[in-house]
């Protein structure tokens, strides 16, 4: 289980780095199917794994990973929202 949140973290932390640079489409699609296939392997693992007591590492882990998420939210949305306006634009 850590070694599979430290690959997510990883993986976030490649969105981060591809937000800093030219956007690439191709780029942040595959990163974000690994990180969605990521994230379903977690709720699936939470919903037969209720009872689990994590270590403190996982929980900071999770904290961590939670953390960067709603930081490149913050960063990637509004270029996300700016790019979808001008598709929905008419000339």
């Amino acid at each position: 289980m850590i070694e599979k949140l430290k690959n997510t973290y990883s993986i976030l932390n490649k969105l981060d780095e591809l937000n800093s640079n030219k956007f690439s489409f191709n780029d942040i699609s595959n990163l974000n199917s690994i990180l969605e296939t990521d994230i379903n392997d977690y709720i699936k693992n939470q919903v037969s794994n209720d009872d689990l007591n994590y270590t403190s590492e996982i929980n900071q882990l999770i904290l961590d990973i939670v953390s960067k998420i709603d930081n490149l939210e913050s960063k990637i949305l509004p270029k996300a929202n700016l790019i979808s306006s001008f598709s929905d634009s008419k000339i």
